[in-house]
């Protein structure tokens, strides 16, 4: 087992009792109780092998303490204020009783100047308060602990070296647990902006999430003098998912638009949005593309394709229409909530229009889109139709690549 691998095993001690908000503070507690537990059985050899009479109660002590370090685990289940209570309650105890015994020139106490960074880690900023109430505590302790027993109880072991190395161990025992813990915070920290981060690349193109992350949100909302946009339906959808059950269903469309996100990479079309059964995507957002028009349409011919294979690895006839328009439109995210990248244009309300007097497995598009495609595609005249903001439209129905 690697170092990497041992340290997620021992954060993750006790995980699948807790809430999912105290996870990340659970993952620092456990690795705090392990540093703990680790330096106490440590601190008890060194006493062990000095073999002095008067120094047995100090490795019974530590002994004790490593053991109840080792059981923090068992206090997750009630949340990682307990588990911060806990470790800061038998450190304090602990090392009041051991600093009582030979005395605070030792520098024994002084272990708990690591409690106020390992508690932040643990707690985070949301309890702040509590952070600050253990680091006062911490404080007080040491305070009053180094003077009321300054010197070592009588018949006690206080060799000078003996004393150094106390206080040498002690210091590298505090270095070690501030780094390991705020390390692995910070760790934490970083893998949860990754996830973030990786999930918004999800939904939205990677400059927008740049803009967003620089709080720079008006820097969204963009116009784009050309693009060219697609919506994609599935033909009687409400009937197939009713043959099929939801189950099936849910497993069809994530198979579809998989495979729809892949092909709309590789053409350099930019996804916007899932509507029900339908698609909806443009080439030429969020920046300019050499070949617009002709990567969309080969886009939407991909889908054909796509359909096909998808409904014969699902057993059932799946069949598309598909409209496009080219245009100018304003594409950006708006709201503070639910975050959401959008077009909006004449060329989206048109797209909607045509594909819903399409025909299955052809796109129905616009003069516009043939006059740039007709040395490329097959195109068959469709109906002068009356479209709703739009008037008289000639329609054209692109059938194949030439």
């Amino acid at each position: 087992m690697s170092w990497t691998s041992t340290t997620r095993w021992l954060a993750e001690l006790g995980l699948t009792q807790t809430r999912e908000a105290d996870r990340q503070g659970i993952m620092v507690a456990n690795l705090a109780a392990a540093v703990i537990a680790v330096s106490s059985t440590g601190f008890a050899i060194l006493y062990a092998l000095y073999q002095e009479p008067s120094l047995q109660k100090l490795v019974i002590c530590n002994v004790l303490l490593a053991a109840a370090a080792t059981m923090t685990p068992l206090l997750h289940r009630f949340g990682k204020i307990a588990s911060a209570l806990w470790e800061f309650a038998i450190c304090a105890v602990a090392l009041s009783i051991i600093s009582a015994h030979i005395g605070g020139r030792s520098g024994v106490l002084f272990n708990l100047l690591g409690v106020t960074p390992v508690a932040f880690a643990i707690l985070g900023l949301e309890h702040w308060r509590l952070v600050a109430g253990l680091g006062l505590a911490s404080a007080a302790t040491i305070v009053v602990g180094i003077a009321a027993y300054p010197e070592p109880q009588a018949g006690v072991y206080q060799d000078e070296s003996f004393l150094l190395l106390i206080n040498t161990s002690t210091m590298l025992t505090v270095t070690l647990l501030m780094f390991a813990t705020m390390h692995y915070a910070l760790s934490l920290a970083r893998e949860a902006q990754m996830r973030l981060s990786n999930l918004m690349l999800s939904i939205m193109p990677a400059e927008i999430v740049e803009k967003l992350h620089s709080d720079d949100h008006a820097a969204t909302v963009k116009k784009f003098d050309t693009a060219t946009v697609l919506l994609i339906d599935i033909v009687q959808f409400v009937r197939l998912s009713n043959e099929i059950g939801p189950e099936r269903t849910v497993q069809l469309l994530d198979a579809f638009f998989s495979a729809l996100d892949a092909a709309s990479a590789r053409f350099g079309v930019e996804k916007i949005k899932t509507i029900g059964d339908a698609y909806l995507a443009a080439a030429g957002v969020p920046s300019a593309h050499p070949n617009g028009v002709e990567a969309a349409a080969s886009f939407g011919f991909t889908a054909f394709e796509i359909a096909g294979h998808v409904g014969r690895a699902h057993g059932v006839a799946l069949e598309l229409r598909i409209g496009m328009a080219s245009g100018a439109v304003t594409a950006g995210v708006l709201g503070r909530t639910r975050y959401a990248y959008d077009i909006w244009g004449a060329p989206v309300n048109l797209a909607a229009r045509l594909e819903a007097i399409g025909q299955a497995g052809c796109i129905i598009t616009t003069g516009q889109i043939k006059a740039v495609l007709e040395e490329k595609y097959s195109f068959e005249a469709g109906e002068r139709a009356n479209i709703k903001g739009f008037g008289e439209t000639e329609t054209w129905r692109m059938t194949r690549r030439v």
